[in-house]
């Protein structure tokens, strides 16, 4: 911060004698002075430079803060590597926050426009926005391609006195163990209470000790992550339990296949598929967009390894196994064209679109079967008209999606659905549409352009 004080000397001096003596710290003073420029040009340290304050995608929103009795209007604006908070009267900045410390993304259940961000130093910001799906989908995306997996959205606040550490270290391999044997037996026989307490403990990128140690007294992780998927898939209570318990149940699963062991059982623990094709069969059906996403998010997991050093095998067994019914990929598909329609569950749209690209498109589709692929991509294809719609779609993250999902479909699609696109194309507008985009695109970023 930059303050101006003609007790400047008293307040420095006051400064170091309190961080000494209070916590422990050593301030010291710069033996050069700083000018006022400098400070401006560098007062965000290693995120002063342009890829980091540039907009890639910007949204109107209403800061909800003690410090205001009403809420604040501010641009809400994603860059490569931040989430930056600008002023709309000046587009002075007004706070800057790395996206890889980013925690979780909180939709409020009650009110369609609140959500709340959870960093994983300890703040929590709370805004209000009209286009808030549409936001929040294209942050997911922002904050998991800076690099940060370990983010997800969900509809309950993060309960820290849940969490057995800090937000931003991982806990050890005991507390993982202790929380995967609480889902198969939880200890206050509290189901619903065990799985949001492992969710507060594991990173979403998966379970970090996923695999066996050698040793005489080493604890076997695969039979602790199998059990705990039967715990989780043995749950007949879908129709009884709560979205929020229902969204946890699925984000624990997400966790759980997301390491290596968990992405092995799918094909070799048996009735795994069954049950959670039934599970997430269920879900839809429920018609909650925040279940729906955790579902899809959780099956995108399943097609496309998220633990490193996998097997190319694996995958393409996952996969065939996820698209070998094609009941259970039109009712997906019903989701999707149904969302687009009305122009609602950008969420559920982005992560059936990432759904999509792991089974579609280049390099992904190198492991998906056949016959399989043909016949996904023809069910794609013919609703074609619902995949234009979305290169209106105010998230960028979707627009994109859209656009690898229709380039599958021309390149890989005979030439009779190649045809059609054309012909949809035509009837769609999509060359004057792109090109008014791309000619009134409002960004001094060139790489807007190329969307």
């Amino acid at each position: 911060a930059f303050i101006a004080s003609e007790q400047r000397e008293e307040i420095i001096k006051s400064a170091i004698d309190h961080a000494g003596n209070y916590i422990g710290i050593s301030l010291r003073i710069r033996k050069e002075p700083l000018e006022f420029e400098q400070y401006l040009n560098l007062r965000f340290g290693k995120y002063s430079t342009d890829e980091s304050i540039t907009s890639l995608a910007e949204f109107i929103v209403q800061k909800i803060s003690p410090r205001h009795s009403e809420p604040v209007k501010r641009v809400l604006a994603l860059t490569e590597t931040c989430l930056v908070e600008r002023d709309p009267a000046t587009y002075n900045i007004a706070t800057l926050k790395p996206l890889g410390e980013v925690f979780a993304l909180v939709c409020d259940s009650e009110n369609p426009q609140l959500f709340t961000i959870e960093f994983i130093k300890g703040q929590i910001r709370k805004y209000s926005s009209t286009e808030r799906d549409s936001l929040l989908a294209s942050l997911l995306d922002g904050v998991r391609a800076s690099g940060n997996r370990d983010v997800c959205v969900k509809m309950t606040p993060t309960h820290k006195g849940q969490r057995w550490g800090l937000l931003s270290m991982p806990v050890d391999e005991e507390v993982e163990s202790l929380h995967l044997r609480f889902l198969a037996t939880p200890p206050n026989g509290n189901f619903a209470d065990a799985v949001f307490r492992f969710n507060a403990n594991i990173s979403y990128s998966g379970v970090l000790h996923a695999v066996t140690q050698d040793g005489l007294f080493s604890e076997n992780k695969e039979k602790l992550i199998n059990n705990a998927i039967t715990a989780l898939l043995s749950q007949e209570g879908e129709v009884v339990a709560s979205n929020a318990e229902l969204e946890s149940q699925f984000q624990a699963v997400r966790r759980l296949v997301a390491s290596k062991a968990g992405f092995l059982a799918f094909t070799q623990l048996p009735k795994f598929r069954e049950r959670l094709g039934v599970k997430v069969v269920k879900a839809l059906k429920r018609s909650n967009n925040g279940v729906i996403h955790a579902a899809v998010d959780m099956l995108c997991a399943l097609m496309c390894p998220m633990h490193d050093d996998y097997d190319l095998r694996q995958e393409q067994l996952n996969k065939a196994s996820l698209l070998s019914s094609k009941k259970f990929l039109e009712n997906l598909l019903e989701k999707f064209n149904s969302h687009v329609d009305h122009g609602t569950g950008a969420l559920v749209i982005s992560s059936l679109l990432d759904f999509l690209t792991f089974a579609l498109c280049a390099p992904y589709s190198e492991t998906t079967e056949g016959q399989q692929f043909d016949m996904l991509l023809e069910m794609v294809a013919s609703n074609g008209r619902t995949l234009f719609k979305l290169f209106q779609h105010p998230s960028m993250a979707i627009i994109k999606g859209a656009g690898l999902v229709m380039k599958a479909i021309i390149e890989e699609g005979d030439k009779e659905i190649a045809t059609k696109m054309q012909e949809l194309a035509l009837s769609e507008g999509a060359l004057p549409r792109h090109l008014h985009t791309a000619m009134f695109t409002i960004s001094s970023d060139q790489r807007m352009l190329t969307n």
